[in-house]
């Protein structure tokens, strides 16, 4: 398994820019992209999958180093509604919130995996093999994290005020980036997109490939704006004022 540069910056918040500290956390992907491989755990399931795992991992450990915000608040509100940091797990011990920990790297895998195919509806979250797996990259995660570097583009939306017209766009394209290229949110905007391929492809048919850019860019706007997103599905407004500290 190989993850290509292109690969590691389309989940990027400030791609197609490339970041100082992006060689770091590319150079990270690719290391557990190469331990998963000599682990020979999960090599049944899709390669694009495991990849959008590896960098599912990187991005919430980005989103660690950085305090962005959006792992924060995703437990946070998971802990307020359930009681627990996270889905299908109670509380570890040795859970620190907002810190690294075992337990959040085992649940980005779990989702991530279970979203194949292959796998919905019969992987565990309790799963030995994700177990193991989520050991082996938290160890590696563990034992760079005094030096890695902060990556500024997670701190994009930092002092963002979304009823301000004056940041409409910087909250337009922190949006964006949160449905369709976060990591957090990566596999239900992907199946929120496969729900609504019908209707793109009458659009290409209507419109013609070139032609039909806009209207697909409209489309997905409007899936944006309607369907609800991520792991605990709020809409995209909601996860935006949660995430600055807006009032929702």
């Amino acid at each position: 398994m190989h993850i290509t540069a292109a690969q590691y910056l389309s989940m990027q918040p400030g791609s197609p820019t490339v970041a100082l500290t992006d060689r770091f956390y590319h150079a990270v992907s690719k290391y557990l992209a190469h331990l998963w491989d000599e682990t020979g755990l999960f090599a049944h399931v899709a390669e694009d999958t495991r990849i959008e795992a590896v960098l599912a991992v990187v991005g919430y450990y980005q989103d660690i180093v950085a305090d962005a915000g959006l792992w924060r608040t995703f437990t946070a509100w998971h802990t307020q509604h359930h009681g627990s940091p996270l889905p299908h797990y109670d509380r570890s011990d040795d859970y620190v919130d907002y810190e690294l920990n075992l337990d959040d790297v085992r649940y980005l895998l779990w989702y991530t995996l279970e979203g194949d195919e292959s796998l919905r509806g019969t992987l565990s979250p309790h799963d030995d093999d994700v177990d193991r797996l989520a050991r082996a990259m938290h160890a590696v995660l563990d034992e760079l994290y005094d030096k890695a570097p902060t990556p500024t583009d997670y701190t994009l939306i930092a002092g963002v005020d979304p009823d301000d017209p004056a940041e409409a766009q910087a909250t337009y394209d922190f949006m964006h980036w949160l449905y369709w290229r976060s990591y957090l949110m990566r596999r239900s905007s992907r199946e929120a997109a496969q729900a609504h391929m019908d209707e793109a492809h009458a659009l290409i048919a209507r419109y013609g490939e070139r032609d039909a850019v806009t209207h697909l860019h409209d489309l997905n706007d409007r899936i944006m704006a309607t369907t609800p997103i991520g792991p605990v599905p709020l809409s995209i407004a909601q996860w935006t004022r949660l995430i600055t500290g807006t009032k929702e």
